[in-house]
């Protein structure tokens, strides 16, 4: 489609179709359009795939039209570009990694000027809208490069790496000095191109490959932009707030393949919809008001964050919102902790429940306390521990015959049966068919797992749950999902208890648990110098692939320790056992002079 319109207020209407006829050819597929201006204003450049430059002259009809054609360039052109308050001169941009510049006021010779960039293809070209003897060209390698024309046989004026992929798109801003870039890796830049400096002012991250920007006219900070791919909005960004768009057009229905501001409130767009509209930014929406400004988070430490709006969402750059942190004491985290690292739950089952008892009394967790106490009188009030106990083996039936052997079994199993279709029965069968002995206080004690499930309080349950799993039965999934939320998803992991929560693993007689502590037995280790992942390097285990240092070296000696090493897990220093324990016997901070205070906990009394 290549075609001259007239757009009033109301309505949009065709005024010249420079594609009508039947002798077309690729000189009328164009990658680019620009209008002239002064003593070219009536005349139109166009970019063609096959590398033609095409100056239509719109006072003329049919074939005519095509006043000039240029067949320079080796490859496609990808843009035009004439320069400011002069029509007569125009510039190009090729696939051909060339830039060349014409003249028509002197139709019969080629390219006045050319410039090649030492690069790849040049995606786009824009003269500078203050000085017009310079340019800003984006390269397919991601550069910028800056020439003055007054110098062509000179190389670059200026070079910026500016991204990681092809640069599509580049504009000047209207006060001559700065310029914005954007390209596939979904990234617009603004850079000072009179600077030293090899980092961009501004950085705004988009969602998809910028294919198009241009500077919103009357409004400095502001620029649009419109998307290579998958994205069929037009974004307005102000560069003071590059995390989110000030303004959105969403009318198309894909991709656009271009956009012209009429003025700083109106804009023209074309897209793969076959669609040409007019959009107004007043019309537009401002994604800043889908967002939500209230918020409010927890912590594990039990602390409330939380935001409250106060604004009226008439200012864009500082919403006035009020931030608070409040301590609820809902959860009380020191006693978790406490809780998790000195609870017993393996040995003998009094002493466990005084220990734990004793435990939750200096925690202030008296309720807790005379739960454990309670359990503990309920185990040996009655001589549980022998009551409970599987009836010995014979030695003396062991010498008996096969057929005693056999008639013993069947009758064993007889009675089997009729105990466990007895209501009130003393012995169950678990799920794996062994003999479950059935405690007179089991219901008591579910009473409280019951209790505690209430509360919310998962580490009670576990913990009395592995003291007595022996002697109650509890079905295996909701003992699953105590400890998924205890050890596994939430509560000891998020505090970083890593042993408790391998010790209650361990303790536990279900086996989808027990394979929590087969699924990941890896030890990884970092380089204790720049923090890089040690895998398997090529040096071996002593060097760091990265700074070619020493893993691991003692920082009391300085020699690599290929024993028994202790390291902090705050500054990742350490070194031999018997160097580290004799230092932290007089000292309480690092060896290396990192200021961490380190403690040593193994070996020190």
């Amino acid at each position: 489609v290549l075609k001259i319109v007239s757009v009033t207020t109301s309505e949009v209407v065709e005024t010249l179709n420079l594609r009508a006829g039947s002798h077309l050819n690729l000189n009328y597929s164009s990658n680019d359009v620009k209008w002239g201006n002064n003593m070219t204003k009536n005349k139109v450049a166009t970019a063609a795939t096959n590398g033609a430059i095409i100056l239509w002259d719109l006072s003329k009809v049919g074939r005519k039209a095509a006043e000039r054609v240029i067949n320079e360039h080796t490859r496609a052109v990808n843009r035009v570009c004439f320069q400011p308050e002069n029509g007569n001169i125009l510039l190009s941009a090729s696939q051909d990694g060339t830039m060349k510049c014409w003249d028509f006021r002197d139709p019969k010779n080629g390219a006045r000027y050319r410039f090649e960039g030492k690069s790849e293809s040049v995606r786009d070209v824009q003269f500078n809208p203050v000085n017009h003897f310079e340019f800003a060209a984006a390269f397919e390698t991601g550069t910028i490069q800056k020439w003055d024309m007054r110098n062509p046989k000179a190389l670059y004026d200026r070079k910026v790496s500016a991204h990681n992929g092809p640069c599509l798109t580049v504009d000047w801003h209207p006060g001559g000095r700065i310029v914005a870039s954007g390209g596939r890796d979904k990234t617009i830049k603004v850079w000072d191109m009179n600077a030293d400096s090899r980092r961009p002012l501004y950085t705004i991250r988009t969602m998809a490959a910028v294919a198009r920007i241009q500077w919103r006219p009357g409004y400095d900070d502001e620029i649009a932009s419109c998307a290579l791919l998958t994205d069929s909005r037009i974004h307005i960004w102000d560069v003071r707030r590059p995390n989110i768009a000030k303004y959105a057009f969403d009318e198309h229905n894909s991709s656009p393949t271009g956009f012209l501001w009429l003025n700083g409130e109106t804009v023209y767009s074309v897209a793969k919809d076959k669609w040409f509209i007019r959009q107004e930014v007043q019309s537009s929406y401002r994604p800043i008001d889908l967002l939500r400004r209230n918020a409010i988070g927890w912590n594990v430490q039990g602390d409330l964050a939380f935001t409250v709006d106060q604004s009226s969402r008439e200012h864009f750059y500082t919403p006035p919102q009020s931030c608070g942190i409040a301590h609820l004491p809902l959860f009380d985290f020191e006693a978790f902790s406490v809780f998790a690292e000195h609870y017993k739950v393996s040995g003998e089952i009094v002493s466990i429940c005084m220990n734990n008892s004793a435990v939750a009394w200096k925690m202030g967790r008296y309720r807790t306390s005379q739960t454990w106490k309670i359990v503990a009188l309920l185990f040996e009030s009655d001589g549980t521990k022998e009551s409970l106990q599987m009836p010995p083996v014979d030695t003396d039936s062991a010498e008996s015959s096969d057929d005693d052997l056999d008639t013993e079994k069947s009758e064993t199993a007889a009675d089997l049966d009729k105990m466990s279709s007895v209501e009130g029965s003393n012995v169950s069968c678990s799920d794996t068919g062994e003999l479950w002995p059935v405690w007179e206080h089991e219901e008591m004690v579910m009473e409280l797992l019951d209790y505690y499930t209430e509360q919310g309080d998962v580490q009670m349950c576990v913990s009395i749950y592995l003291v007595l799993q022996r002697y109650i039965h509890i079905d295996d999934d909701r003992v699953e999902d105590w400890f998924n939320s205890y050890i596994v998803i939430d509560m000891l992991h998020r505090f970083k208890l890593w042993s408790p929560a391998t010790v209650m693993i361990k303790a536990c007689r279900i086996k989808r648990v027990r394979e929590r502590n087969e699924n990941a037995t890896t030890i990884h280790i970092a380089c204790n110098h720049c923090f890089k992942l040690v895998t398997g390097t090529a040096r071996g285990s002593w060097t760091c692939d990265k700074c070619h240092r020493l893993l691991n070296p003692c920082t009391i000696c300085h020699q690599t320790v290929r024993g028994l090493y202790v390291w902090c897990q705050g500054c990742n220093h350490g070194g031999h056992l018997e160097h580290m324990r004799e230092w932290f016997l007089k000292e309480t901070q690092c060896a290396t002079g990192c200021g961490h205070a380190c403690v040593l906990t193994c070996g020190v009394s």
